[in-house]
This record gives structure tokens, sequence and C-alpha cells, in this order.
């Protein structure tokens, strides 16, 4: 089995490897760069209707940018089907659905494929879309359109806002549930984020990120759950559900550059590029205001906002300004030197253009390269036939030819021929230099404590030790793949570890636990740095565990592994607990409080920190907020991780404690996210017991922290 392993760094993110033994022991921080193995990632579930278009988001990736894409199959609830319902965009990547009135009821699932430096992958089953019934009729939004003024959206508060409330007729239809499906700007899909809610009522509201909202139109899907002549379940998605139209006049406007420099008498006229507008869209016109000095043959694209300065005479130093009049549905606004074209007296051609012959770099290392030497004016730099393995990882400064790769930018060992390429309008130079890679002797990807629970092979596990008294226990380093000769420094990241009665000998690793409490998982982060104050510096940040096992009311309850490594895309599942002193058939068990998240390489907004009423910062809090959606959040509620608190609708928790599998533990896919960003770290939550077979006994249980579920997108 094959795993890929991403590593973090505080002042430098290494390259992901690939190892052939399977087993992760580091995390991953802001950025990962894969050198072995290209990954490709969709977004969630995407609800649509009969008759539904939309373009879902480009795919996001680890290793260097891909290309060409195309669908490769399409099933229908497990069985291949031919449709023209989907399509891709071989540049982006972006899936666009189209003409659906005819698609089947039934969740699709898309197997895509791409190229990325110059290799071809195939990603089965990557993209899920659910194509739901359209709800039954009866059920309207009053009001479906509402109008908002943009300065309103943001200064008010949001009970001084619009709302509108999903209704029936009363006579047939009842809606038992009511969820934000999808959220369209101006056509294109976008992340809801709070941008806007709906309560239990259903009354449609803006969201406590309201003022996060751009001017334009937006659109709300609405997913709802019906109950048919009080009978039957239905969950269907009102389509076009309601429009919001945050009104504004135009708010600005930004060529970039805003300036060009023309060669008197040039024949050919000089075309500026697009600009970025900020305000509604409709009616949208662009005009020319005026044009300093007043006879410029100033020209504008009346849709596009593109300027056009024609064949012209005006003298040499001659600077043309023009202001542009912006106008839509909501008034107009002038933009005051919105562009300017100089004339200069000869824009000089391209007659000398040279980077250093040999530029070195260290593996993973940062990268910062200027040109050496340009004759020439206007000049706009690009790159020519650059390697495919550096698609994506070495950057160009169009304007000056600066060439730039970021640290940990996963570009292998060897020599690269680079071609960049000097142009202006007087012609064009292409200079040559060789970029050598050379050996990172800090480079290393994992440090391994082992484990004393006979878990083999070794490294395919956390380190993760069970302990079964108060005596001090000293875990020593069992593998690594720092270099012979390289120096490492040891130390605890006190601020993410769940305890600090913990040392560490910065030079061996060599770990002293301190900490004993019965029944307790407990996780230590280890910080390991080699070549420390160097450009090369590298930094992996490994969680080492220990189980404290002993028996708590006469009963010991042990996971083996008791670390949970999940793909929190994926979810999955535990071994089940040797229990020790329960009794057959009356032993029952659930996760009950004291809920701990600590952050190993996820954004600094998955705050390290336990549940806790009028905490509303930490990871956990926003973990329950998803769960209760636009209800209020109960910060003191087992329910998003309880088993029998939902019975009946299992896939809707957390994680949970599978009574029908003998107390495995299960984590269920794509919960764990915040921020659009899936969890990178640990879970360690309290689950209470009881021997007496009795459901309403379990949450006045015995207290234990028996098992760690560790997230990370890399493991399989």
């Amino acid at each position: 089995m094959i795993r890929r392993i991403k590593c973090m760094t505080e002042t430098f993110l290494c390259t992901l490897i690939v190892l052939l033994s399977g087993m992760m022991v580091v995390s991953c921080s802001e950025e990962t760069v894969d050198s072995g193995k290209f990954q490709l990632y969709y977004s969630d579930v995407t609800d649509i209707g009969p008759s539904m278009s939309m373009t879902l988001y480009a795919p996001t990736y680890i290793g260097a940018k891909p290309y060409d894409f195309e669908i490769t199959r399409v099933m229908l609830d497990g069985a291949a089907v031919q449709t023209e319902s989907f399509g891709i965009d071989k540049e982006t990547g972006a899936i666009i659905i189209a003409n659906t009135s005819q698609l089947a009821i039934g969740n699709y699932a898309l197997s895509v494929a791409c190229k990325s430096a110059g290799k071809h992958y195939a990603f089965e089953d990557i993209v899920h879309v659910n194509m739901m019934r359209t709800v039954p009729e009866g059920i309207v939004a009053t009001p479906n359109k509402i109008d908002v003024k943009y300065e309103d959206v943001l200064s008010k508060s949001i009970s001084d806002l619009p709302t509108s409330a999903i209704t029936t007729d009363g006579n047939h239809i009842h809606i038992t549930k009511y969820v934000v499906a999808n959220v369209r700007h101006e056509g294109e899909l976008v992340e809801n984020d709070e941008l806007f809610a709906v309560s239990d009522a259903g009354v449609v509201s803006f969201g406590n990120k309201h003022q996060n909202l751009k001017p334009g139109k937006y659109v709300i899907d609405m997913k709802l759950t019906t109950a048919v002549v009080d009978a039957e379940s239905t969950e269907g998605l009102f389509a076009n559900a309601i429009e919001v139209n945050v009104a504004s006049k135009p708010l600005s406007l930004a060529y970039d550059p805003n300036f060009s420099k023309v060669e008197q008498g040039t024949e050919e006229p000089t075309k500026t590029v697009t600009p970025v507008m900020v305000g509604s869209r409709e009616g949208l016109k662009y005009s020319v205001k005026s044009v300093v000095p007043a006879n410029t043959p100033v020209s504008i694209d009346a849709t596009t906002g593109e300027l056009t300065l024609a064949k012209n005479n005006l003298a040499m130093g001659t600077e043309c300004k023009v202001a542009v009049t912006v106008t839509n549905a909501y008034g107009s606004t002038d933009f005051a030197q919105a562009y300017t074209f100089t004339i200069v007296p000869l824009i000089h051609a391209i007659t000398k253009f040279a980077y250093e012959p040999t530029v070195e770099l260290i593996e993973g290392a940062a990268l910062t390269q200027k040109v050496k030497a340009i004759a020439g004016d206007e000049v706009k730099y690009s790159f020519k036939d650059l390697p495919t393995a550096l698609v994506g990882k070495l950057n160009i400064n169009a304007q000056t030819g600066e060439i730039t790769a970021d640290k940990g930018n996963g570009i292998a060992q060897g020599n690269y021929t680079i071609n960049v390429v000097a142009e202006n309008p007087k012609g064009s130079m292409t200079a040559t230099f060789t970029l050598k890679v050379i050996k990172n002797k800090y480079l290393f990807t994992y440090v391994h404590w082992g484990n004393n629970i006979g878990l083999s092979p070794v490294r395919n596990y956390a380190s993760q030790y069970r302990i079964k008294s108060a005596a001090p226990l000293v875990m020593k380093v069992q593998s690594t793949d720092i270099q012979s000769g390289v120096e490492a420094e040891y130390s605890i990241d006190t601020k993410n570890s769940s305890t600090t009665d913990v040392t560490i000998d910065s030079h061996t690793g060599e770990i002293t636990f301190n900490k004993w409490q019965g029944g307790k998982v407990f996780m230590v982060l280890v910080v390991t740095t080699t070549g420390k104050g160097t450009s090369a510096e590298v930094t992996v940040k490994t969680p080492v565990f220990v189980h404290c096992s002993k028996a708590v009311k006469g009963v010991s309850v042990d996971y083996t592994p008791f670390v949970l490594q999940v793909n929190p895309r994926t979810g999955g599942i535990s071994n089940a607990p040797t229990v020790s002193g329960g009794k057959p058939g009356k032993f029952l068990m659930d996760y009950r409080r004291s809920f701990n998240y600590y952050n190993i390489g996820g954004p600094a907004s998955h705050v390290t920190g336990v549940l806790k009423a009028g905490v509303t910062n930490t990871f956990m809090y926003a973990m329950w907020k998803n769960y209760y959606g636009s209800a209020a959040v109960n910060a003191g509620a087992r329910k998003p991780v309880s088993y029998y608190d939902n019975q009946g609708a299992l896939n809707t928790t957390l994680c949970y404690v599978d009574a029908t599998k003998d107390c495995a533990v299960q984590v269920n896919a794509n919960k764990w996210i915040v921020d659009q960003e899936y969890a990178n770290g640990v879970f360690i939550g309290q689950m209470t017991f009881t021997n007496d077979g009795n459901v309403g006994s379990v949450a006045k249980g015995s207290q234990i922290f028996p098992l760690a579920i560790w997230f990370d997108t890399n493991f399989k």
C-alpha cells in the first residue's frame, strides 16, 4: 500500500514525497506540493433539479497545475449512463451542468481525467451531483425577489434587512426541514459561507457574513424535506427559489496596468486590457467621459470597457489622460484619469536580454531570480516551452521578468533549460539559462517513535504507546529519514498538545511522558527541525500518542490501535475495542462531553480548544455550528457526535460510537470541514458507558477518553 506524505515547516514547507512503506507520520500546513503523486480535489456534493444549469468550481490540486481535462465516465446510482448534461472546461476543470430536464433522479458520480506535468491522471467518481426531485406544487417563496441597496448590506444588521418566507398552501404539504442548497452570483456558483441563512420556520434571511456580499444578483436554491399527505418524507429541490438583487451604482473601475507608452506615429492602434468593475451589471455601459488633450482619437468598447488609441500625430511627451464613465441601472460614476497613454519619440527595440547563465537552487528552497540585462522599452516577459515538471511551480512577473518559486515548490533535483521571451511592439528576444536544482541535505519527511501494542508494520500506524501505571514512559525515535550526519532539533508544541507533563531531549528526540490519568488518551505534538536558520530549513510536526489504560468502575476499554487515522474527505471506521469487565449485551457507550481539537496543519482559523459555551472562535464550535446549521448552536450538547441521539439519521453526525458494530467509531465523510478547509489535526472526546443495558443510563455513565481521531487529507 502506498500513502502520500505531507510535511509542515514553520519557515519552510518541505516537499511531499511518496513512500512505499505506507505510513504517514506528518501533517500538512498552509501550502502543499507533491513531487511524487498528483492529487485533484473537487468540492462536496452539489444538489441540482430538473432544467437547472450552472458551472461548478474548478478543482484544487496538489502538484503541478493540471490541464486537458475530460469527463471519462458518468455513473448514476452505481450504473454507467450516457448523458450530454455534464461537460468540463478543458483548461480549468470546471464542471458545466446544462440540459438537465431529462436527467433521471439520483446520485451522479463523474470520473475525471487530466494531465499534469506531462503525465495522465484519472480519478474515478471524483465529482458528485445529486439530481433531486422538484418540490411538490404549492410551495412558494414570499417574496421571491428581494431588492436591497449595497450600502444597506454593508451598514445594517441582519434584523433590519428584508427576508423571504418559504410557505405552502397548507392543504397537503408539510415542510420538515429547510436547507440553503446553492447560491449563485451572476450565474456563477459561490460558497454560501453565511451569506444567507434559513430558520427552522423557513424564513430565508441574510447571514452573519452578509457584509461579504458583492453588488449584483444572487439566486438561491433551497433543499426541502416535505411530508406528502403526512405519510412519506420526500426531499426535493426548490430551484431558483429566491432572487436577491444587491443594487449598486458603479463603485470602482480598475485597469491593470492603467498606463502604456505609444510610439509617435505608430501605424497600429493601441488597445488596453479589459477593466474590472465593481457594481451592478444591469444596464452596464462604458463611455469616454473626457480625453486630455481633447483631440486625442480614443474610443471605448461600450460593452467591455476596453480602450483603443488610434493612429495619431500627437506631440512627443504628450500624456493622454482618459476619464471613463460607467453607467448601470442604478446610476453613473465618473472615473477620472482611469487610463494614461504617453506618446514617446521611440520605443526602443529589445537589443539585449539575459539572465545569469546558470541559476542554482537548493531542492525545496525559495527562488528569486532577476533579469541580469535588458535593453528595450515597454517589455513584457513570459516563459517559452517551460518544462512540464516546472509548470505551476516556477512563476514569472510579466512586468519585471523576475522569476520566483515558493518554498516547498516540489521541483525535483536535476538540470532544467529555461527559455524566457522578452517582447515589445518592436519585436522580441529570448534568453536561455539553466536551472540547476541540487540536493537539500536537510530534507526529510518523517520521524517515528514506534509503538508498544504490536502494530506492524510500525510506520503504518501513528506513534502510540499504551501504559498501565503512573511510572514515567520513555519513548525513543525508532525510525526517520533524516540523513546521516544531519543534526535535528526537537521540541514540543505545547499550545497544540493535550498535556504539558512531558519533556523531550532537544538533540535525540527522546520523549519522557510524566502524565497519568486512567482511561485517557493524550497527544503530544513534536516539532522536528533540520538546517535551522538556513534557507533550506525543514520542519515537520508529528503527533505522538499515549493511552493510560485502567479499569474504570471495573471496566477497561482498549481500542487497538487507539489512534484512528482518517481522511476527512472519505471518513472511516475504527476497530472495535476490547472491553474487559463489560457485560455481554449490556455494555453501551456513546460520546458525551469535553470535545477537544488540536490543530496540526490546518489554517489558523481551525483554532485549538475545547467545545465550550460562550467560546465561539474554536474549530470545535465551528463543527457544532455546521451540524446545527441555521439553528442555535448548543455547545453543551453531545448530539453532533452521538449515536443514540441520531438513530435513523446517523449520516448527519460528525462521528459516533456504533452500537451495531461493537462500539467501533465511525467518522462520517465530508463533515470535518471549516472555512472550506478540511481538518488537519486531532480530535479527542469523552465517552461515557453503562453496564446495565439501559440507554438512558449512558449519558450519566462512567467517563473515559479511549480514542484519538487523527485527521489528514493524505490518509488513504
